[in-house]
């Protein structure tokens, strides 16, 4: 649907939709005539969530929005159901015993049981102690749901008070402000300054007896903490004793160096050793010599065996000291480049012989000192072996001493942090809402607050205005009725001929509306005239399209066919046409029964040679309008082809064109049954009627697929019953 459709549609609506609007405004403004005038109250308090010198405690890594969730639980609170019932109590006590109290009740309020049944002492009592003991009262306590009782007569109930209390935070701002409307201005500052009172109140309670939890838990964990590290301490402690390790890495360092120092020694002796061994086989050989005769000369061996000799006593210095004497060390590194010297000048021959005697003595001291250099080399191995093991001790008692360090390192920080959160929750005790501040106290209001009722009147009218425009609007377009011409255009593919309007014709026949004989309000006489000159459109449609022979069907019953074949055929008698209207709908013959025809068609049948116009005029029914007669039938569930006789009258229409003008047919409905593509093949011209009430489905585009192939006999389709608001659009 285009634009220019909505428009003409709500402009056909207009007067609904002002209707509408007036009505609502009228209603707007009967329920805003008994308003009481209210005097508003604000006060307002910061709170210190967005103010970061006062925030002392607050964490880095704490999210952006952690105010906004500490502004909304401030605001819950404060309209929180305890909050307003200290709130409630207080305005009682101040009532109960005051001179000007808050609530004024009426005659009928007074004469209530919550009025009569209201003890004023036992009341004041019990608001006072409710109040201090910040407690809620509970309907299963008769004197308590008596106070509720009357709590609800005077307004001061929760849901009555929430209704005028508007609690929020001020946009970007650090303040929450608290707002008041009642008909008294001095209630409504009383109620907003109450309100801060005893929300800081219930505050500090909640807030201290959440510390002095937090405190005695942390106390607990504390003890409990210090207890632990304590005792893993001690256990350290006991085992270092029993094994003697007070110092484990410097123990296990220092026989890591005596094993080095010791490894080096050893090297040096099993050197010294080779080298006895070679003197010795020497000296062997010198005797061997001396033994078969020979002569040996003296090479210089006694330095050597003195050099030796000072290197033992130097080695045994050395493991007497723990083999780590600095001073010996270096003696032995001087003995040892000594022998060196000595044995590479050992192969110079001095020129003396050398006598048995002398070698069997050099070979003795040789034996001697070999021996004690092997068991230097045994000894040495044996205490390295000693070490080597020793340091593996220390290495699983080190790996013992990790773990219970370990341990009591992570007990010394567990106790820390236990410690730190007991001295901040000590420390925040007495600061738990040092933050709120009342910025702005509440006071009376000199004048009452506009009643708006002007806005709201406008508001309401705009509502019911928008409201009833897209109703309109949906209602047009999830309307899928063909209801103008122009929609009949986009849906249907068929040539509209003729477009007819809804007419009273259930009040009123035909013939007199064709004839101006009805005599009714202006309203009715214009769309009977509309009638008229439509239904004239339709007959000279009829006139110049050169048929004379037409069916009139449709795609669904109810259509207006019967209505409209009536109304042609009364509309073409009046320029003087003879019209035969034959009833051709078996599945419903309306048009027998209204126009009272006799139902001669299916018993007439008449050979060729013997057919005459008079035969026909036989069958027909006439009335006293001239020029219209009818043949009727008496209807069935058959069809034309099952019913007529052999010799039946349809063959011979155009043999009674010479007599009549026009010869109108009825047909059934195309979706539902044959009868009309059965007598579409006796007639010159079909016309379509369609009612502007009907949607287009597919069975009716199957159908109108049917007329289209028609090979030019459609003469085109016909909109029935249009409303008269949309027979231009």
């Amino acid at each position: 649907m285009d634009v220019i459709y909505f428009v003409k549609a709500l402009y056909k609506k207009k007067w609904w939709i002002l209707a509408g609007s007036v009505a609502a405004v009228v209603i707007a403004f009967v329920l805003t005539m008994g308003r009481p005038r209210l005097y508003v109250s604000n006060a307002q308090f910061s709170t210190g969530f967005t103010m970061k010198d006062q925030i002392t405690l607050r964490d880095e890594n704490t999210p952006m929005y952690e105010a906004d969730v500490k502004f909304d639980n401030t605001i819950q609170t404060l309209n929180s159901p305890l909050v307003i019932s200290l709130l409630a109590y207080n305005m009682v006590i101040h009532d109960l015993s005051s001179n000007k109290p808050f609530a004024r009740l009426t005659e009928k309020q007074m004469k209530s049981d919550a009025y009569r049944q209201f003890n004023k002492t036992e009341a004041l009592e019990l608001c006072r102690r409710k109040l201090d003991s910040m407690q809620m009262l509970s309907a299963y306590i008769p004197e308590e749901t008596r106070l509720m009782d009357y709590l609800k007569l005077c307004g001061y109930d929760y849901e009555s008070i929430r209704k005028t209390l508007n609690i929020n935070r001020l946009q970007r701002t650090d303040y929450i402000d608290i707002t008041f409307r009642s008909p008294n201005a001095e209630e409504s500052a009383y109620v907003v300054n109450a309100l801060y009172k005893e929300f800081i109140r219930y505050y500090r309670s909640l807030r201290s007896e959440r510390s002095v939890e937090n405190i005695e838990t942390f106390d607990d964990l504390v003890h409990q903490k210090k207890q632990e590290l304590d005792k893993k301490v001690e256990a350290l402690r006991m085992y270092k004793s029993s094994e003697g390790l007070l110092n484990v890495e410097a123990a296990s360092g220092n026989e890591l160096g005596l094993i080095s120092s010791l490894e080096k020694t050893l090297l040096e002796e099993q050197a010294n050793n080779n080298t006895l061994s070679a003197s010795l086989e020497s000296v062997n050989s010198q005797l061997s010599m001396v033994s078969s005769g020979k002569t040996v000369y003296d090479n210089g061996n006694g330095d050597i065996v003195n050099i030796r000799r000072q290197i033992n006593q130097a080695n045994d210095d050395n493991l007497r000291a723990g083999g780590n004497d600095p001073q010996i060390q270096e003696k032995l590194k001087d003995l040892r480049k000594k022998y060196q010297d000595a044995i590479s000048s050992s192969s110079t021959v001095s020129g003396k012989g050398i006598s048995k005697d002398e070698l069997l003595q050099k070979k003795s001291a040789l034996t001697a000192q070999l021996s004690a250099s092997t068991q230097n080399i045994e000894n040495m191995r044996a205490k390295i072996r000693s070490l080597k093991g020793s340091v593996g001790t220390y290495a699983n008692k080190e790996a013992t001493v990790s773990v219970l360090q370990q341990e009591v390192t992570l007990a010394q920080e567990e106790y820390n942090k236990l410690k730190e959160k007991l001295n901040a929750a000590m420390d925040n005790r007495t600061a738990a809402v040092d933050n709120f501040r009342q910025t702005l106290v509440g006071m009376p209001s000199f004048k009452p607050e506009s009643s708006k009722r002007l806005a709201i009147m406008m508001m309401a009218g705009i509502a019911v205005f928008i409201m009833t425009t897209l109703g309109i609007l949906l209602m047009e377009f999830f309307d899928s009725s063909i209801k103008s011409p122009s929609v009949f255009e986009r849906n249907v593919d068929l040539k509209l001929i003729s477009t007819i309007n809804h007419a009273a014709l259930h009040k009123n026949n035909i013939e007199n509306v064709l004839h101006k004989k009805i005599e009714d309000n202006e309203v009715v006489r214009k769309r009977q005239n509309t009638f008229r000159e439509l239904l004239r459109k339709l007959r000279y449609e009829l006139e110049n399209s050169g048929k004379s022979i037409f069916l009139f069907t449709s795609t669904e019953p109810q259509q207006g066919k019967t209505t409209l074949v009536q109304a042609v055929a009364y509309s073409l008698s009046l320029s003087n046409k003879r019209v035969l209207i034959i009833d051709t709908n078996f599945c419903n013959n309306d048009l027998t029964v209204q126009l009272e025809a006799k139902p001669t068609l299916e018993s007439f049948s008449i050979e060729p040679d013997k057919f005459s116009i008079d035969k026909v005029r036989e069958i027909v029914t006439t009335y006293s309008a001239n020029g219209i007669e009818v043949i009727g039938c008496r209807g069935g569930d058959y069809t034309p082809n099952e019913i007529l006789p052999k010799n039946h009258l349809l063959n011979y229409l155009p043999q009674l064109t010479a007599y009549y003008d026009f010869i109108l047919m009825e047909g059934a409905p195309l979706n539902e049954y044959t009868d009309s593509k059965e007598l579409e093949a006796y007639a010159e011209g079909v016309i379509a009627v369609f009612s502007s009430k009907a949607s287009v489905k597919q069975i009716d585009k199957d159908s109108v697929s049917f007329l289209q192939s028609l090979n030019g006999k459609l003469l085109g389709a016909v909109l029935n019953n249009v409303n008269e608001d949309f027979l231009e659009l």
